[in-house]
Parts: C-alpha cells; structure tokens; sequence
C-alpha cells in the first residue's frame, strides 16, 4: 500500500523570468524565457513525492480565477490530490522568480490567499495520513498530528520566527541556519541543506555530512530544496538508512537544478539511474 503524504503550504502562480538585472527606468530588456506554471514550497514537495512511488495530497488555499484552476489541473494531471485545496475570496499567491544565467534565483512574492491556511484546517485531516509536510508557511500553522509517522517542517522565509515547534525533521539551508538557535528546537532530525557543498543531517546520537552529486548543467534553482524535502522524507517513510536517504536526497535535488521550474522534478529510477554514474560520498559520525 502506497504511504499518503499531506502537503500543507502554498499553491502559487509561478512567473519565471530569465534576466540578468532589473530594468532601470524607461529600460525595456529582452528575454528568451517568460514562463507561467503552478509552484509554491508545498507543490514541489507534493509532484516529487508522487514522482518518488508515494500519494500525495495538497492542503492550501488559493484564490477564485480561471488561470489557477487551470494550474491546479495540471498538477493534478501529475497525480497530486486536490481534495483539500479550499478557495476563498481573496488574491491569488504569486512569485515573480528572476532566473539568472548560472540557475541561481530571487524571488519577489505575493501572500494572497495562503496566509489564512491555519493548525485547525490541518487538525480537521489527523489521521488520514502518514507523513506530513509543513512548506515555508508560519510555525503557528505546524501541528503535530499524533496519528502520523512523520511530522516534517522546512520554515523558508519563516526560519527567523522557529522557535517551539514539535517536528520529527526540520530541514533548512545554511543561511536560515545561521538565523536560528537550533539547540531551541524540539526536532528529532535537523537537515541543514548546503547547496554545492552536500547537506548535514543532526540527530540526537550522530551527524551525517554528505558531499553534493555535482550537476553538469544548472539551469533553475527553483524547488531543488523541496525536492530534496520529499525525497529525504521518502528515504525515512521507507525506512532507509540515514546515509542512504541523505544520499538520495543529494541526488535528487542535483537532477532537478538541470531543469526548468519547480515542478520538474527526477523520478526514483531517474535516480537510482544517476547513482550508477555518481555515488556521493556520505559520512557519518
């Protein structure tokens, strides 16, 4: 039996653009990338796992047009459960990603409706599943549900406001690291994602560094942390060793810095497949 994972976040309207500078005033530029596609933290971790052999079902909140429905249809297509996406009266979530030449991005974001999502839409679902994942949403929303095998947080811009959340893995990157006293945090996994540099796992017995799988062409950026997110959770899901999930997880984010938006994302085979080339170099002490 497939595990069910719940993904709790946002459901964006992603606008990618490929620039190398804003405009200046009366500056008109040329691009030869323009793309609209649904993104959002909690979306990238809800196709990827679903790409990974588990079910997945989004918990978000998203506002009443005709574009978005046609974005959630098309997440839906890659096997995404929509059950629990509720539409309210208010403006759609939105980034505006400037991508860069070398895949590195910045992000302008537009709350709209995800700010109402709240810990009681997500208590109203205890039960129902195996593993739930909280994506750069407030640590007021992150719940424990008692039910569930694990409880999974990554803040993004919420790292600075981390303080008593109850998690079985908390996953963050270097800078929003250095933002946090991760001693305060009641987790019993913290992931500390370092880019090209591999990624740390802490634990209360050990520490785990892994070496990055090195991408041969990076092009986007964008979701490669939510990736790694749903992969690692895959690897605890299944019951994997520490080293074999982090292992995976480095890969995986790897493959999907080749490709274009967050949604684009490696499946297992893809993987294992990239494996066979590359094994990075796990340790763990």
């Amino acid at each position: 039996m497939r595990l069910i994972h719940l993904a709790v976040g946002r459901f964006n309207i992603d606008i990618i653009v490929r620039i190398e500078k804003i405009p200046d005033i009366d500056e008109f530029l040329t691009t030869d990338l323009l793309e609209i596609m649904p993104g959002g933290a909690a979306v990238n971790y809800a196709v990827m796992i679903n790409r990974l052999g588990h079910s997945s079902k989004l918990l978000a909140k998203v506002g009443k047009n005709s574009l978005t429905k046609s974005l959630m249809g098309s997440i839906a297509e890659m096997g995404v459960g929509l059950d629990y996406i509720e539409e309210v009266n208010a403006p759609q979530s939105m980034a505006l990603i400037f991508l860069r030449k070398n895949g590195r991005i910045s992000i302008v974001r537009k709350l709209g409706a995800s700010v109402f999502i709240s810990a009681e839409d997500v208590k109203r679902y205890f039960g129902l599943f195996d593993v739930i994942h909280f994506a750069s949403i407030p640590p007021t929303v992150v719940v424990r549900d008692p039910m569930a095998k694990i409880i999974s947080y990554d803040p993004g811009p919420f790292s600075k406001e981390v303080e008593n959340v109850d998690v079985d893995v908390l996953y963050v990157n270097e800078k929003e690291s250095s933002l946090m006293e991760l001693n305060k945090v009641k987790a019993k996994i913290i992931v500390i994602k370092m880019g090209e540099k591999g990624a740390k796992v802490i634990t209360e017995n050990q520490e785990c560094i892994a070496e990055a799988y090195k991408a041969d062409n990076v092009v986007d950026t964008t979701g490669a942390g939510d990736v790694f997110d749903a992969t690692f959770n895959y690897g605890l899901a299944e019951n994997l060793p520490l080293e074999e999930a982090l292992r995976l997880a480095v890969t995986a984010s790897a493959l999907k810095v080749q490709r274009l938006g967050g949604i684009n994302s490696p499946t297992l085979s893809e993987i294992y497949e990239a494996l066979k080339t590359y094994k990075p170099k796990v340790e763990c002490r």
